[in-house]
């Protein structure tokens, strides 16, 4: 692959981002004196670094490399992933769902399922959860890896060791508050670099009429100037991407998305926590445009290099973003979208180890080895960053060969089990009449229906493969069937049990008790 040459100012420039973001982490360690100051951050966060963490612990170097992909392969649609799957979701969490998990003081959703129904609810989706986040780091340390061979040569190991020890560093000795203050930090820097790869490439290619000019003229891009596909398309037909994304993914991700509902439970208070989720929500905005254009604008420039998507091979589709960066940024403003690409890595990555070791000692390890001091469970979560890590780097070689792009393959993990965690947050927060049994039996439905969904491509052939939209719309649809079904021949908790917990029924506090 064609590699750019960093000259001595890029150098600087990424070399002071790196200095900043881990000498943050080392300086927070200060502050890290109990478990809670770890994995909250002692409940101080202010509400606009949380808000700020919130976009770039959605928005990474996976989406970076992957949407990018994804818009040279399938075009405007894949800007729904924020017009669609963002907005309504994040409100929702912010004034419907996120209350609850507060005002139960919990750490981690499974935490405050294991309260609302059961403790084998909660350690089934604890465990889901770890190896989904385990995935995850595997598919950022893959994007790393990709742009590092295009911008400076390194090869694979190389690229996901370096950032590993980087990351692992201040994730390890500062928790969450060091996650939060570099993460707002890395969101300037990603806002400032992707915006600079739009630009340049606008000028290169003459405007956004010369990136619909050269589109519309190629024979396989009759779509990718739509944002909404043909209900017959083969990936993002329009029902799919209204229910599966829209009525499951987007508002799954927002509300039960460890990673991000941690942050909130850091703030400072509950409104706070608020203020925090709606920020988010606007700086979101603008993100359709920084990553997906990128993929449009590459298709402008690279089609004769890299030609029709449905011809590609292992790994192609993660080069389309190096290749533009090569292409296009002289030196300087190479420098800034290195450093604003480092952001994204480091804000995912810490994002999702620090999420991870939260929920496996609280959901998994406490309950496991209860009455330990705070001092241990402290040292616990910090030694699972350094195995989450290294966990995420063998996950990383199996990634590339399987998915046609980092961001799809993320995707495809969220869909084993978002539809039924989804379902039983919304039942169990909604109504009093769900019951453990039904949560149950559900949550086995509504994951079982995904995996078999996802294994007839493997049974039948690739040209029957269902959609991951459809994936995550049927298992969320079975999960709720399964979980309603056998609440109404079932006995629910008492009113008491509940309180607190479930919309209908308030707190002490509240009823006056």
């Amino acid at each position: 692959m064609e590699t750019a040459q960093l000259q001595y100012l890029d150098m600087a420039l990424v070399a002071i981002y790196l200095a900043t973001v881990v000498g943050v982490g080392i300086w927070l360690t200060r502050g890290v004196k109990t478990s809670q100051d770890y994995f909250l951050a002692g409940k101080t966060l202010p509400w606009w670094a949380v808000g700020m963490s919130l976009v770039v612990s959605d928005i990474g170097a996976k989406d970076m490399i992957g949407l990018a992909a994804d818009g040279y392969r399938y075009g405007l649609v894949m800007m729904n992933f924020d017009f669609i799957g963002c907005a309504f979701p994040v409100l929702a969490a912010a004034y419907l769902f996120m209350p609850f998990l507060w005002i139960a003081g919990v750490y981690t959703v499974p935490e405050y399922l294991g309260r609302r129904y059961n403790g084998a609810v909660r350690t089934f989706f604890a465990l889901l959860w770890a190896c989904f986040m385990m995935g995850t780091v595997g598919t950022i340390l893959v994007s790393a890896a990709v742009m590092f061979e295009a911008l400076l040569g390194w090869n694979f190991w190389w690229s996901v060791g370096v950032t590993a020890v980087v990351v692992g560093v201040f994730t390890t000795t500062g928790g969450l508050k060091a996650v939060v203050l570099t993460d707002a930090i890395s969101c300037v820097v990603l806002i400032v670099g992707a915006a600079l790869i739009c630009i340049l490439g606008l000028q290169h290619v003459g405007g956004w009429e010369g990136v619909q000019t050269t589109v519309s003229q190629l024979d396989w891009t009759s779509h990718h100037l739509h944002l909404v596909l043909p209900a017959d398309h083969p990936v993002f037909p329009w029902p799919a991407v209204l229910l599966g994304l829209g009525f499951v993914l987007g508002p799954a991700y927002w509300i039960g998305n460890q990673a991000i509902v941690q942050r909130t439970l850091g703030a400072g208070s509950q409104n706070q926590a608020r203020a925090s989720y709606v920020f988010c929500a606007v700086l979101k905005l603008f993100f359709p445009v920084l990553l997906v254009l990128p993929g449009l604008i590459g298709l402008a420039l690279l089609h004769e290099q890299l030609g029709d998507p449905s011809q590609w091979t292992e790994g192609v589709a993660n080069r389309v973003l190096p290749l533009l960066v090569v292409k296009l940024l002289p030196t300087g403003v190479l420098g800034i979208v290195v450093g604003a690409f480092l952001a994204g890595v480091v804000a995912n990555l810490d994002s999702y180890i620090n999420s991870a070791s939260t929920l496996v000692i609280t959901d998994l390890y406490r309950p496991l080895v209860p009455d330990r001091t705070d001092a241990h469970y402290l040292r616990a979560g910090q030694a699972l960053v350094v195995v989450f890590l290294l966990v995420g780097i063998a996950f990383a070689r199996i990634i590339q060969p399987v998915f046609g792009s980092v961001f799809e393959a993320f995707q495809t993990f969220m869909t084993f089990f978002q539809g039924p965690l989804l379902a039983l947050l919304l039942l169990g927060m909604l109504t009093r009449r769900t019951t453990s049994s039904g949560a149950l039996v559900g949550m086995l439905l509504g994951v079982g229906t995904a995996v078999a969904l996802h294994s007839v491509r493997f049974v039948l052939g690739a040209e029957y493969t269902v959609s991951y939209l459809w994936v995550a719309w049927w298992s969320f649809v079975a999960a709720v069937t399964g979980a309603v079904v056998v609440s109404l021949f079932t006995r629910p908790y008492d009113e008491e049990r509940l309180r607190g917990l479930v919309c209908w029924i308030p707190t002490r506090e509240e009823s006056g008790s």
